[in-house]
């Protein structure tokens, strides 16, 4: 991950997304804030697009760019990253690379996970898998839990980084070592991470990681990404392959021939254009300002909001250090009578499991949490 470049001025990241002038954003975990540079991405392409001038490959050389900078973001190599559409599509390519099971094979995963990381296992159990569902214990599923459920013959274990409905982070490095002792295979769900908090995908074991860009990555939808650890590209299968999936694409727009590419490239799916200038524009954030930089005001501005929950006596109560994320979910005993001040403040934020969810970025204030605590606590 790169260095932090020291601290961040908040109103130098405020001047990159205009659009929250007005407006305090909390749903971040939903989908973020367009930036000045990826409107402005946005913006030109489809000016050159309808004047006939639009340069396919220069968005392809974005999507090059892109795949860099999100592999940098996670402590990978651009080797090891494919570009997909969303988490959904990255675990069906990993889903649809395991054989028929033998007896007694499984797959764990957790009943409350996210249901693009969820669907493809249960698919599974049409190859004979039986799929293992953990129950959570409180608001997460603890690594214990899932080591309660692997055994010999557990091919995969699937987990988000931070769970989207209650901001719980996993225990990855306890988790890879529990899929380790199986031999399994360990998928995680970034989606809720990538970008906003740590990641590190050698540290932790991760054999494979997807994340979509719409969310804390300051991307929009149809851009995504997928892991894959070096060690396990050759045994990888491209699912749906195109011309990108050759080895020197530009040369592949025919057959008879098919070479495919000795890199996690061989499983992207073709690019979406615009989505990738827009992509390229929205990262280079993260290298204005140094990610670890970004990632350490994450964690500074959902410090700030739990500590003004508790001033305010709310119910909230956070998770121990080590599961802390930038989700606040805050249960409330009237979420639409809550909704409906936020909506009149112009606070923008979500619902999910009968809780108000907050999602901090590092594009807020820390004046924006304390009013939208007064406004939780309003009585």
């Amino acid at each position: 991950m790169p260095a932090a470049r020291g601290a961040t001025d908040p109103a130098d990241v405020r001047q990159l997304f205009p659009g929250l002038a007005d407006t305090i954003y909390l749903n971040t975990a939903t989908m973020n804030v367009g930036s000045a540079p990826a409107k402005a991405a946005y913006d030109l392409a489809v000016q050159r697009w309808s004047a006939g001038r639009f340069d396919w490959m220069e968005a392809e050389r974005a999507g090059e760019a892109a795949r860099a900078m999100f592999a940098e973001i996670i402590g990978a190599t651009a080797g090891e990253i494919a570009i997909v559409p969303a988490v959904s599509t990255g675990a069906g390519i990993v889903a649809a690379n395991l054989p028929h099971a033998q007896h007694g094979e499984n797959i764990v995963v957790a009943e409350n996970e996210f249901t693009s990381n969820y669907f493809p296992w249960l698919l599974l159990r049409e190859r004979g898998y039986e799929v293992r569902t953990v129950a959570p214990d409180g608001d997460g599923v603890s690594a214990t839990a899932f080591g309660h459920a692997a055994d010999g013959g557990t091919r995969l274990i699937a987990v988000s980084a931070v769970h989207s409905a209650t901001g719980y982070r996993a225990d990855l490095p306890a988790l890879s070592r529990i899929a380790g002792r199986s031999g399994a295979w360990f998928f995680v769900d970034a989606c809720q991470a990538a970008g906003a908090v740590p990641l590190d995908v050698v540290r932790d074991g991760v054999d494979f990681l997807a994340a979509a860009s719409h969310k804390f990555l300051l991307g929009s939808r149809g851009m995504g990404y997928l892991y894959v650890r070096r060690g396990l590209l050759d045994s990888l299968r491209p699912i749906v392959p195109g011309w990108k999936a050759a080895r020197n694409p530009a040369e592949s727009f025919y057959g008879p021939r098919m070479d495919l590419s000795p890199t996690a490239s061989k499983l992207d799916a073709s690019l979406a254009w615009f989505p990738a200038l827009a992509e390229e524009a929205g990262l280079g954030i993260f290298g204005r300002f140094g990610t670890a930089a970004l990632l350490d005001r994450n964690a500074r501005l959902a410090r700030h909001l739990e500590d003004a929950l508790a001033a305010q006596g709310s119910a909230y109560r956070p998770f121990p250090e080590q599961h802390r994320s930038t989700i606040v979910s805050v249960p409330v005993h009237d979420e639409e009578a809550i909704l409906a001040r936020f909506r009149q403040a112009n606070v923008v934020a979500s619902v999910r499991g009968g809780r108000i969810r907050l999602a901090v970025h590092f594009y807020n204030l820390e004046e924006e949490l304390d009013r939208v605590t007064e406004l939780i606590g309003h009585r």
